[in-house]
């Protein structure tokens, strides 16, 4: 049976810099930058912007364009409102503009190098990365010291699995500011998902000294704790946590998660279910409540749970095979089969359910079938690994069990082809 999966590691944030307030709109009043007399558009869009109405500063500021305003900022800014509204291929195409028209002005407004980096982040989330990587390399180029940049160039190359390159460009940013949590962090979580768990921890603890109470830096904390199974550590990361948010859901599911690898389970069931008083219908928590319950005995009480975890999640592999190992457990053979089924149609590079369904097929001495899915389960888990092994073991099994059964038929057809006696003969 799987063991649970843990609270998840931390996601890398992409920085999404602050619209402008009030007192910049004033001050660009006042700027060198302006390129015609402003009218009621820019002013009623500007107005709108400062007041993170962004839907309507979008309409004014592209009336305004639309009408012969050619000023990157201005340009810049309804970019920004149109992506802020939603609008995000729109917004794309404005902040193209706004590059190229800060190109004819020859400005280093701050904007200028924004641009390119929206662009960056636009290109980045579509998949584009040599598009991307043209951008960002403007963007700090144009401003050395833009911190969001790098870490959108280090967010990219995660996305490539390049972790060292990411790792460089996390570094760039701290060297910029080095009181920003934000390069830390984000090394460290590359870190983990590398397997440096020493490196891990060592970021981890600098990103500590930045910010103490940082509840992002607990949660990875104790997720690289986990990873190096000491659990107490883990627990006691979680716990921190709880203490300056005693509602927080991530760390009582993630002091249930620990629990349940202690083998507390009486404990991990008290931490489920304190998320579901908080969250009556979250999935994770159900999952781990069930998988307490079955530990405790509990097991057509936790059929049930997963049951309503797939109500709520359909695609939540880990109930579907645990409610099919359930099923298996009971001799629910045809709803075990199913449930495998489903975990092999979300996750098709899984093998887990097929040595499974190889056992169970086994057990209804569907011999050929069982032979399939084992065989396939040997290749896919390496005949060195533990569940390959297992899989051989019940390969060879079936072999014989197949040889045996041709022998009985052998039998039987041997019987069919004798004549029959009978009194006429004699």
């Amino acid at each position: 049976m799987k063991p649970l999966s843990t609270v998840p590691i931390l996601v890398l944030i992409a920085i999404m810099p602050w619209p402008a307030g009030a007192s910049e709109w004033d001050n660009y009043l006042e700027s060198e930058f302006q390129s015609f007399v402003w009218d009621d558009e820019v002013r009623t869009g500007y107005q709108a912007y400062a007041n993170e109405q962004y839907e309507a500063a979008a309409q004014a500021l592209v009336k305004a364009i639309d009408s012969g305003c050619k000023d990157p900022v201005v340009v810049f800014r309804a970019a920004y409102a149109l992506r802020q509204a939603g609008e995000a291929d729109k917004a794309a195409g404005y902040f193209k503009a706004a590059t190229e028209q800060f190109a004819t002005v020859r400005t280093d407004h701050r904007c200028r190098a924004e641009a390119h980096w929206h662009l960056a982040e636009f290109y980045f989330e579509h998949g584009n990365y040599g598009e991307a990587e043209w951008h960002l390399e403007h963007a700090v180029s144009l401003r050395p010291g833009f911190v969001e940049a790098y870490l959108l160039y280090g967010d990219m190359f995660v996305a490539r699995g390049k972790y060292d390159l990411a790792a460089q460009q996390y570094g760039r940013a701290h060297e910029k500011d080095p009181k920003n949590v934000k390069p830390v962090l984000n090394l460290a979580v590359i870190l983990t998902k590398d397997g440096q768990l020493d490196r891990a921890k060592a970021a981890v603890e600098k990103a500590r000294e930045l910010e103490p109470d940082n509840d992002q830096v607990g949660f990875l904390a104790a997720t690289i704790a986990t990873a190096r199974g000491d659990l107490d550590a883990a627990a006691a990361e979680y716990e921190a946590i709880r203490e300056r948010n005693p509602e927080s859901v991530d760390a009582l599911l993630g002091l249930g998660d620990v629990r349940w690898r202690q083998a507390k389970y009486q404990k991990a069931l008290e931490h489920y279910g304190a998320v579901l008083e908080l969250e009556p219908e979250h999935a994770d928590a159900l999952h781990g409540l069930a998988m307490s319950e079955a530990k405790l005995g509990k097991i057509d009480d936790a059929i049930e749970r997963l049951r309503r975890v797939i109500e709520l999640e359909p695609e939540h592999k880990s109930a579907h095979f645990n409610l099919g190992a359930f099923y298996q457990s009971k001799g629910d053979y045809q709803l075990a089969i199913e449930q495998f089924a489903q975990v092999m149609k979300l996750d098709p590079a899984d093998p887990t359910p097929l040595y499974n369904l190889g056992v169970i097929f086994m057990r209804l001495k569907r011999y050929a079938e069982a032979k399939e899915y084992l065989d396939r389960a040997v290749e896919a888990f390496g005949k060195d690994s533990s569940w390959g092994r297992a899989a051989q073991t019940m390969l060879d099994l079936v072999i014989e069990f197949q040889q045996d059964r041709e022998i009985e038929i052998e039998k039987e057809l041997e019987q069919l082809e004798q004549p029959e006696t009978t009194s006429d003969s004699q």
